[in-house]
């Protein structure tokens, strides 16, 4: 009977770096930030200060304006969901 010899120092080398860079990888798409997230915030940013903007040339009063905002928000929210889902979508295909 023939018994297998352990596998070379180097093969052992090749094989622990495959897995360092499969590890490194998978760090790095945990790490994504969507693209959406600067943009939800700009808008936010924006509707913010055009609210205070608005209220202190005396046009609208804030408390007339909460409710804007939350839709405002929950509209961003849901087209960053569906961008999201749809970048998803082309990054793995199901075949």
């Amino acid at each position: 009977m023939r018994r297998e010899r352990p596998p070379t120092r180097p093969a052992r080398i090749e094989k622990r770096e495959k897995e360092e860079k499969s590890e490194k990888k998978e760090k790095a798409e945990k790490e994504e930030v969507s693209p959406a997230a600067p943009l939800i915030g700009g808008i936010i940013l924006i509707f913010v200060g055009l609210t205070f903007y608005l209220s202190a040339a005396g046009l609208v009063a804030l408390r007339d304006l909460w409710p804007y905002f939350l839709l405002l928000l929950g509209i961003v929210i849901v087209i960053a969901a569906i961008y999201a889902g749809v970048t998803a979508s082309k990054r793995n295909p199901q075949l």
